[in-house]
């Protein structure tokens, strides 16, 4: 071969290309304003059957609000949600920025923090979390789908039944 011309590099062989396939399948798509329905699979009581809606996401964290879970209503008080197992704070979704701190989950769907007072909203004590690797791994354990963020299905009209009618999408 002459000097000046640059020897072609080798193709990457059919493994590499398999391996990378793998990796690229494995990674989760998650982000904020998706949904994520629990699989038959999940039995964990704090989540079985939970459709939750993720509000933020770094590369450590990830936490969200279980969708389905409304509280025994109080009389003279808004109805209420379990957000999640993690006891701290009160978020509220909206289907509207009508609060200047409201920020955009999805279509049609924003969230703040503290009670709304907002007939519309819907308030959530608590929340879900988990570190973003432990997230990862129940993902590829079949133990969550991924579906995007959907108004209709964060302000269903029935949430304790929303977990059945996700199945079939």
């Amino acid at each position: 071969m002459p000097r000046n011309v640059v020897a072609p590099r080798p193709l990457p062989d059919r493994r590499q290309f398999l391996l990378a396939g793998a990796w690229l399948a494995q990674s989760p798509p998650f982000a904020v304003g998706q949904m994520l329905v629990a699989t038959p699979a999940l039995r964990d009581p704090d989540f079985a059957r939970s459709v939750i809606l993720l509000f933020a996401l770094t590369g450590e964290a990830a936490m969200g609000l279980m969708l389905n879970r409304p509280l025994p209503r109080r009389p003279g008080e808004p109805q209420m949600y379990a957000g999640g197992p993690v006891a701290q704070g009160v978020r509220s979704l909206l289907p509207e920025a009508a609060d200047p701190s409201a920020e955009r989950l999805c279509p049609g769907v924003w969230i703040v923090n503290g009670q709304t007072k907002s007939p519309k909203g819907r308030i959530y004590l608590g929340y879900t979390g988990w570190t973003t690797a432990q997230l990862r791994q129940e993902w590829l354990r079949g133990l969550w789908r991924i579906l995007p963020g959907d108004a209709a299905a964060v302000f269903d009209p029935a949430p304790e039944r929303l977990w059945h009618r996700l199945q079939g999408r």
